[in-house]
Parts: structure tokens; C-alpha cells; sequence
């Protein structure tokens, strides 16, 4: 069954991770990422976790946020991490992932 509201850690650029709530709605998602998304999944963990983040943010320029997969890549524009279901529905990130992604992603890239 799909949540209404789904707690997710959002990752915002220059900001240190944080847990907020958000509409399960796809009007929502985008709203947030600030345009299309884009669904990563990230397998650091043993739960299903997906990054969700803009799907055009390097090509629109948007602010470098964090580096990815130990600097291999970097998520720009804002991003938040969910859990995902065996539908492929998301849902809330599960507490042991938030905790564990809280502490991976507290490095966030400085402007200089």
C-alpha cells in the first residue's frame, strides 16, 4: 500500500543531511528537486534505498551538493534518499538506513 507521506533524508546543497516529510505524489518529488527526477538506487545498505534527485541538474548548472560513490560522481541541485518497495513504490527510509546515510553524506562540497 502506497504511504501518503513518506520521511525521507533530504539532501540539500551546503546543508547537512536532514530527515523531513514528503508527499508520496510525484508533484511533490519534482517540486522538491526543483524539475524532473531521476531514480538512483543505492546499494550501500541492505535495504532498497533510491536517491532521488534532478534528472538535469548538471546540464542546468544547479549547485554542486555532495560527492557520490566515494567521489566517482557528484549529485548536483537538491536530492533526498527513500525506500522502495518490491513495486517500486517509494517509501519511508527505513531508520537504520537514515542513520547510516546521515553519516556518509555529511560531507557536503564548499563553493569557494
Amino acid at each position: 500500500m502506497k504511504e501518503e507521506k513518506i520521511k525521507v533524508l533530504a539532501l540539500l546543497p551546503m546543508e547537512l543531511p536532514k530527515e523531513i516529510d514528503l508527499d508520496n505524489t510525484l508533484e511533490a518529488m519534482q517540486k522538491f528537486v526543483g524539475g524532473l527526477i531521476e531514480c538512483i538506487t543505492l546499494s550501500d545498505t541492505s535495504s532498497e534505498v533510491t536517491l532521488v534527485c534532478n534528472d538535469e541538474g548538471k546540464l542546468l548548472g544547479l549547485p554542486l551538493n555532495r560527492p557520490l560513490w566515494d567521489g566517482a560522481d557528484v549529485l548536483a541541485g537538491p536530492g533526498f534518499l527513500a525506500g522502495c518497495d518490491n513495486e517500486g513504490n517509494m517509501t519511508s527510509l527505513p531508520q537504520s538506513s537514515m542513520d547510516f546515510y546521515k553519516e556518509k553524506f555529511r560531507a557536503f562540497i564548499v563553493k569557494i
